[in-house]
C-alpha cells in the first residue's frame, strides 16, 4: 500500500442532494495514488508540517484510481464537521487530505462472484471499483450492485450507473427505494433492502464474495444472515460507518 501523503486541493465541483447529501470533487496539486474501496482523510483548516494534523473527517474515495488528478468524495451532514464542510465549502475553496487508508479492496474477488451490498453515501467505494472496471476491465464471474436509497433523488452517481450497466459484462443493478416512486430508469424496487431474499440468492451464486459498505445496523444484519447462510467469514468485507 502506498504511504498516505499530505496534499492540498481545490474544491472543484460540488452537487447538492436532498437531506443535505453532497457531492465534492477536489482537484489535488499532485495526482494521488490509491486503491479501489479506500479512504482519505480531510482537514478544513490549513495543515502546518510544524504542527500536528487539523481536526479531521474520513471520506471513501469515490472515484478511479485511473483518474488521479481528482478526487470525488460524498458527504452526509452527520455532524458539525460534515455541517460545516456543506456551510463553508465553495467552488475554489481549499482543503488539505492525507490518503490512501484502508484495505477494503477488490483484489481477492478476482474470478468470482461479486456482490456489493450498499446503503445511502455507502456506495462511494463502489463506484471507485466500477468507474476503474470500466476504465480497465478485469476478470469477474459477474458483479452486482444492491443499493439501497430514501427516494429517487439520493440515487447520485444515475448517470454512471446507466453507463455501468451498458459497458460491463455480467453486471446486475438492483435499486430499493423506502419511498413511493414512479422512478423507473433502473430495476427499481419499494421498500428498504430485503436482507434474507438477497442472501438466498447470494449463496446461489458460484463462489460469491460480499461487500457491505453502509449504516452499521445494515452491515451486521448482513454480515449475520450471510454467515448463517454458510458464506465464508474469510469472504464477507465491510466499510463500516454511523
Amino acid at each position: 500500500m502506498a504511504a498516505p501523503r499530505k496534499i492540498k486541493a481545490v474544491v472543484s465541483a460540488i452537487r447538492y442532494y436532498k437531506h443535505g447529501i453532497t457531492f465534492y470533487r477536489l482537484k489535488p496539486e499532485i495526482a494521488c495514488k490509491f486503491k479501489p474501496g479506500q479512504f482519505l482523510h480531510l482537514a478544513l483548516d490549513p495543515y502546518d508540517p510544524s504542527f500536528n494534523w487539523p481536526d479531521s473527517r474520513v471520506f471513501s474515495i469515490a472515484n478511479s484510481p485511473s483518474r488521479p488528478d481528482l478526487i470525488d468524495i460524498l458527504v452526509s451532514p452527520k455532524g458539525v464537521f460534515t455541517q460545516r464542510m456543506i456551510k463553508d465549502l465553495k467552488v475554489g475553496s481549499e482543503v488539505w487530505i492525507k490518503l490512501p487508508f484502508g484495505i477494503f479492496d477488490f483484489r481477492d474477488s478476482l474470478n468470482s462472484s461479486v456482490v456489493l451490498i450498499a446503503g445511502g453515501t455507502g456506495v462511494s467505494p463502489f463506484i471507485s471499483f466500477l468507474e476503474s472496471l470500466t476504465d480497465t476491465p478485469a476478470n469477474y464471474k459477474n458483479i452486482r450492485l444492491i443499493y439501497g436509497v430514501r427516494d429517487p433523488e439520493l440515487i447520485v452517481f444515475n448517470d454512471f450507473l446507466s453507463e455501468c450497466v451498458v459497458k460491463l459484462p455480467r453486471f446486475e443493478l438492483n435499486i430499493f427505494i423506502e419511498q413511493e416512486t414512479d422512478f423507473s430508469k433502473f430495476n427499481i424496487s419499494k421498500g428498504m433492502i430485503p436482507v434474507d431474499q438477497i442472501v438466498n440468492e447470494t449463496k446461489q451464486l458460484p463462489e460469491p464474495v460480499c461487500y457491505l459498505s453502509g449504516p452499521a445496523a445494515m452491515i451486521g444484519a448482513f454480515e449475520n444472515a450471510l454467515k448463517i447462510a454458510g458464506i465464508p467469514e474469510n469472504k464477507i468485507f465491510f466499510d463500516k460507518w454511523e
